[in-house]
């Protein structure tokens, strides 16, 4: 029913909104972007290694104006853990002439460690963290709870990305390395994805959409937050148009980021209002996901192929999963397999119902 403020005077557009998201609850963790301990701007803090398990040692937190650190957290029982491991020997290579340094750390056990390694050489410094006081130190803050994890450090000592190191790192490298990535800009990050929790809080609506333009311009290619964009637009009043465009801009914004075309293509297709949908934009999404080389090779095939199989074309989404049989590990594999039986059982059944 239509919404009237007291006194009779109906709702702005703004204020129909803010009362939807009153009465909804949007979650906070959806604004939970800010840290609550190690943040961007913040200088490194001190490691606690216990063993120097391959490399040199090395302290992030005493920069010396020529180093670029890259931190990374990792595990002998994380599958992406192990992807990780030669993208960053090879990145470690590519610039350490132009003072790139990675630390690595883990909190498991050197009994763990030693026979892992043998079959995962790892070609930058690493340490056990063996009472976890490193962990407590880089990951104690909101949104820290998956490994891998990496923290990038300028040559000042300034944190400026932290983040999942399959997410197209080396870019972030470079960036760091060209200047186009520092502190001033990363604590203008900071101040802006504060500005979004303070205006949540407040249930400030104009605020959220302020700070969400804001945080897009300043990094274009970070999907979360667009899709917490989308989540406002499309359940609180947010009309076609704008919707349109603010896919359009993330497609722009991350179209070399397979991890964030493949959350685009999820939420084009299948997420909010029918009238919201973009399955055009998802196909395109989804193919530019797929092409990309990256690590998330056998994901973005997965949901390329399920995006074939909502437009019903079956057999491309079984052509695309016969291209990942020479991707992937052990377990990657199996699952593929498991969609792709699950596929064919969908064709068959899909012609017997034209038989009849």
């Amino acid at each position: 029913p239509p919404a009237f403020a007291p006194g009779g005077r109906r709702l702005s557009r703004e204020e129909n909104i803010l009362r939807k998201i009153l009465l909804t609850a949007l979650p906070a963790a959806c604004f939970a972007l800010a840290a609550a301990a190690l943040d961007l701007g913040d200088s490194a803090p001190p490691i606690s290694p216990d063993t120097w398990v391959t490399g040199q040692a090395a302290d992030p937190a005493k920069p010396d104006d020529s180093t670029i650190f890259l931190v990374e957290v990792w595990s002998t029982t994380c599958p992406p853990c192990v992807r990780t491991i030669p993208l960053l020997g090879d990145i470690q290579k590519r610039y350490a002439d132009q003072g790139l340094k990675i630390v690595s750390f883990t909190t498991d056990s050197l009994a763990e460690v030693e026979p892992f390694i043998k079959d995962h050489p790892i070609e930058y410094s690493s340490f056990i963290d063996k009472e976890a006081e490193t962990f407590i130190s880089y990951m104690a803050a909101d949104n820290r709870n998956t490994i891998p994890h990496a923290f990038l450090f300028d040559r000042s000592g300034r944190l400026v990305w932290t983040g999942n190191p399959l997410d197209n790192i080396e870019e972030r490298v470079r960036q760091v390395l060209d200047g186009t990535l520092n502190g001033d800009k990363a604590l203008a990050v900071r101040q802006a994805r504060d500005g979004l929790q303070a205006s949540y809080e407040e249930q400030n609506i104009g605020g959220m959409f302020a700070a969400l333009d804001q945080l897009e311009s300043l990094e274009p290619d970070n999907a979360q937050y667009y899709q917490i964009h989308y989540r406002l637009l499309s359940q609180f009043g947010g009309e076609a148009g704008e919707i349109s465009e603010l896919l359009a801009a993330w497609y722009e914004g991350c179209r070399n980021r397979s991890d964030a075309l493949i959350v685009l293509s999820m939420v084009a297709i299948e997420q909010g209002h029918p009238d919201h949908r973009d399955p055009g934009l998802s196909l395109r999404a989804a193919r530019r996901a797929f092409e990309l080389d990256s690590p998330n090779r056998i994901e973005a095939g997965l949901n390329l192929a399920e995006v074939y199989q909502e437009i019903g074309r079956l057999d491309l989404s079984l052509a695309t999963l016969e291209k990942l049989k020479d991707s992937g590990d052990e377990t990657e594999l199996r699952f593929v397999d498991a969609i792709t039986a699950f596929y064919v059982q969908l064709r068959e059944l899909g012609q017997s119902l034209e038989e009849e």
